[in-house]
């Protein structure tokens, strides 16, 4: 299994959002505050939805090819 690591870029964007929040919130632009927290809401749920989705059709493939690699014994 491969290392789970973070590319630079998406530090540099964590880095980024976290200014702008700051920025926001020192500002007292609590409108602009709350824009960007529904934002970061939707993009988290949907980034949730697809690793879910990714990690069932990783564990469906898996599954599939022990199958076929148990059934035919020419596949060994």
């Amino acid at each position: 299994m491969s290392q789970f690591e973070r590319s630079l870029e998406l530090e540099l964007r964590e880095e980024r959002i976290q200014r702008t929040l700051l920025e926001l919130y020192e500002a007292e632009d609590w409108s602009g505050l709350l824009a960007t927290a529904e934002i970061l809401n939707a993009a988290w749920h949907c980034e949730a939805t697809i690793t879910k989705w990714l990690a069932k059709e990783a564990a469906d493939n898996l599954t599939k090819g022990w199958q076929t690699a148990t059934s035919d014994p020419s596949a060994q």
